[in-house]
């Protein structure tokens, strides 16, 4: 039996449906905001966004704002006097009219250990940065970007060969019996929310697409996290011969040669299963093990090659 308890749930992508759903199940949802509908694809058609076409398909209220800089806007959430505002990767600022409104709280389901990682980007700088966990969190919300107390959280251990897919998908099933958890703890008073810490504050920037070309004058571990980290989206580019080519997937490969005289990007030798061999920054290397030709289908390296062909002493370009 469901909970008379009401609640207003802003979410837009993929990642948010989990928590969405499992909300839905146990609470009265009163209407539910996303961003609105963007032109995507070659005929610029309009997309609902993931959490939309949830709602819609499960008969719930949904409004897509732009923003929230009219009163109407504003008024229209007063007067719906929800118990809960739950806000899971919404992409649009809140101002304080709307976060004091509910009767409990504004509730931020947030993907990182904070205050490690707040902002845009969490699972993708967390991958790239090297950590050895994360966590879901459940936080007060406040004017400032996630800096609220958290009431609630879960670590997640990142394995080294962790994706932003794999990452990804792990959190987003975690996170909502954290949201749940932390719900059920406001309204029987039985919540301790913790103030983050003023220390190991990190800002996980929005993704640029000047990150998704390769530097291959970086290491190849720091390029092989970068790899995982962009591998659900943009993904990372090189150039081959005027040819737009993305990695993606490689491992850090141990090349005894003395190769002072190559440039990193350089093509210089392939691994015992046929895989090109790269040189990156500071004399390492990474074996490329996915890779993908602009318009093409993403191809073993194997693969590719029987179509494609790379010599050593060629280079992978930024251009």
């Amino acid at each position: 039996m469901k909970s008379n308890t009401r609640i207003i749930f802003m979410g837009t992508p993929e990642f948010s449906v989990p928590s969405l759903k499992e909300i839905f199940s146990k609470f009265e949802i009163v209407s539910v905001y996303t961003q609105p509908p963007k032109n995507s694809g070659r005929g610029l058609k309009k997309r609902i966004s993931p959490i939309q076409n949830f709602a819609e398909k499960n008969n719930l209220i949904v409004r897509t704002p732009i923003n929230f800089a009219d009163s109407e806007t504003i008024n229209e959430i007063i007067k719906q006097e929800p118990d809960f505002i739950v806000v899971v990767a919404y992409g649009i600022i809140l101002p304080l009219s709307v976060l004091n409104c509910p009767k409990y709280l504004c509730l931020n389901g947030h993907a990182s250990d904070l205050p490690r990682w707040r902002g845009a980007a969490p699972i993708q700088r967390a991958i790239e940065a090297g950590d050895k966990a994360t966590a879901v969190s459940a936080m007060i919300m406040e004017e400032t970007l996630d800096t609220g107390p958290v009431i609630i959280k879960k670590i997640i251990n990142i394995q080294e060969d962790e994706t932003s897919n794999s990452l990804h998908d792990k959190m987003s099933e975690e996170m909502p019996n954290i949201l749940l958890n932390a719900i059920n703890l406001v309204i029987s008073n039985q919540h301790n929310p913790i103030n983050q810490s003023k220390n190991g504050v990190t800002y996980a920037k929005k993704i640029s697409s000047s990150e998704t070309i390769i530097d291959w004058t970086m290491p190849g571990i720091q390029l092989k996290r970068k790899l995982q980290a962009l591998s659900k989206w943009p993904g990372c580019w090189t150039h081959h011969k005027n040819n737009r080519i993305r990695i993606h997937d490689a491992n850090v490969f141990h090349f005894d040669r003395n190769l002072k005289e190559n440039t990193p990007g350089q093509i210089v030798g392939f691994s015992p299963l046929g895989y090109p061999i790269i040189l990156c920054g500071k004399s390492s290397f990474l074996e490329i093990i996915e890779i993908q030709r602009e318009g093409k289908s993403k191809m073993n390296s194997n693969d590719f090659l029987r179509g494609y062909n790379l010599e050593i002493g060629e280079f992978f370009e930024k251009k």
